[in-house]
């Protein structure tokens, strides 16, 4: 898309939405209204962005239009300007991956991607004897074996990236992890997510390694005229078996943004204190079409929250005496590709973190209930009860915000204030379920309820500014503090 184009789009929805009566702030007229929320979730959820996969040129806009929106309220930057940018490196796992196992002349090939699958960070080809391993990578290897390429079995509680790690640091050659079909939502994921895996960071390509299924692997042996006995695994066994194995990876590094806005605090001794209000920009670009539409708008998900932020931003902007704590408005980016931007801002904070109070996150706003929002969260700090208490003051708002009524899917733990919260930050997160637009190409603005998500955002505004003002922090509930934060320790 031609720069002169871009810059032609954000100014068309900047005006669009900052061409109004200036919001007086007094009373409850906060300037946050069904009109402003579809014009600012018209435009991110347009066609033009093209999904804003992180990371890409849609995106790189819904960052731009942010950041002047930002500068447009009078927010202030952060050290290196309102944009961000985090290191992020893509695997392309290609379709040249081979693997053969042994004994003798005999010799069994593995399908590609219905026997075995590429693991994404390995890379090279590796030909040697297969050493049989456990359940559990060895805290070291010093008996002189010579190199081999370990055979090791997966679970849930020890990844991929557990056994790179031992398999590489004990000076294996290679890896083959088995796996069981039935295991969940690790190799699942794996199995059906694609070729291109982002991580963090630049990256550099391990050992060769691949996952294997216990019922190929089954049959490879039994083929070259062995037992298959999987239990007798992690004893020191060698069975004659040798493999070959190619990976076909490649490693690119690029970048994703984050948009930072901070608005200062009033009270000298509170403004170094921090209230983050966040949001997610992206969701997942273009992919496989469905009914002819291969754009995945993202309207619910996650323009409906970026969209609330936004509009909480200029609300808070504009009062006539500032809220005495500092609010950080935040969009961050790759939260389809794993939590990766509220992961780096954590990580490499441009405030205080240890001065960061509380996160309220926004993330799907627009769909389901007229009258309900979930707070996901709300029992794991005092900001759950405040949020009943400001509810309960504005019966204007007709908003009744419920506890998690999912807690078998762990919604707190899928979305980016779990990233604040194992920072020791009380966090909730303002949501209203999935649906069956939910990471499809049907989730577009015209199924968006603006006038329901206008009073879920006056809502979260309020609530903002009640935490910005309050005479002392939210507060843990030890249970909770216990199982979030101390876990994540």
């Amino acid at each position: 898309m031609k720069p002169a184009l871009v810059k032609l789009l954000i100014l068309g929805a900047t005006l669009w939405v900052g061409c109004r009566s200036a919001p007086g702030m007094t009373g409850r007229d906060h300037d946050i209204t069904a009109s402003d929320m579809r014009a600012r979730i018209e435009f991110l959820a347009s066609d033009a962005l093209r999904g804003r996969a992180t990371p890409s040129r849609g995106l790189d806009i819904a960052a731009e239009y942010i950041a002047v929106e930002y500068r447009r309220m009078g927010l202030r930057p952060p050290p290196g300007g309102f944009i961000q940018r985090y290191r992020l490196a893509r695997t392309d796992m290609g379709d040249g991956w081979t693997l053969a196992i042994r004994s003798g002349r005999r010799s069994v090939r593995p399908s590609l991607g219905s026997d075995f699958w590429g693991v994404p960070w390995a890379g090279g080809t590796v030909e040697g004897p297969i050493r049989f391993m456990g359940g559990q990578p060895p805290a070291a290897t010093t008996d002189g074996v010579a190199p081999a390429i370990w055979l090791a079995r997966i679970s849930p509680s020890v990844t991929s990236r557990d056994w790179l790690r031992a398999a590489s640091d004990a000076g294996a050659s290679g890896l083959l992890l088995v796996f069981s079909r039935g295991m969940g939502y690790q190799v699942d994921e794996w199995l059906v997510s694609g070729q291109s895996v982002y991580e963090l960071g630049d990256l550099e390509p391990s050992l060769p390694a691949a996952l294997i299924s216990e019922e190929a692997l089954a049959s490879a042996v039994e083929r070259l005229g062995l037992e298959a006995q999987f239990a007798s695994i992690g004893r020191e066994e060698e069975r004659g078996l040798r493999a070959t194995l190619s990976a076909d990876m490649r490693v690119e590094t690029t970048a994703a943004p984050n948009v930072v806005g901070i608005l200062p605090g009033s009270d000298p001794s509170l403004r170094d204190e921090y209230v983050i209000v966040s949001a997610h920009m992206d969701h997942l670009g273009v992919g496989f079409p469905v009914d002819g539409d291969s754009i995945y708008n993202g309207a619910d998900d996650n323009a409906s929250g970026t969209a609330a932020m936004l509009e909480i931003a200029e609300a808070a902007a504009a009062l006539a005496k500032r809220p005495k704590r500092s609010l950080v408005f935040l969009a961050v980016s790759g939260e389809e590709k794993g939590l990766l931007g509220s992961t780096w801002f954590v990580t490499y904070p441009p405030i205080p973190l240890d001065r960061a109070i509380a996160n309220l996150n926004i993330d799907m706003i627009g769909r389901n209930w007229e009258d309900t929002i979930a707070v996901i969260g709300k029992p794991y700090s005092t900001l759950g009860s405040l949020v009943d208490s400001v509810a309960a003051v504005h019966p204007e708002l007709n908003v009744t915000a419920v506890g998690d009524p999912w807690p078998a899917e762990r919604f707190f733990w899928r979305s980016d204030q779990f990233n604040f919260a194992r920072k020791g930050i009380p966090s909730i997160f303002f949501f209203n379920g999935v649906h069956p637009d939910y990471h499809r190409p049907s989730d577009e603005l015209e199924k968006i309820n603006v006038e329901k998500a206008s009073r879920i955002t006056r809502l979260i505004f309020m609530v903002a500014v009640a935490v910005a003002n309050a005479e002392s922090p939210p507060r843990w509930d030890p249970r909770a503090e216990a199982a979030i934060v101390e876990r994540s320790r």
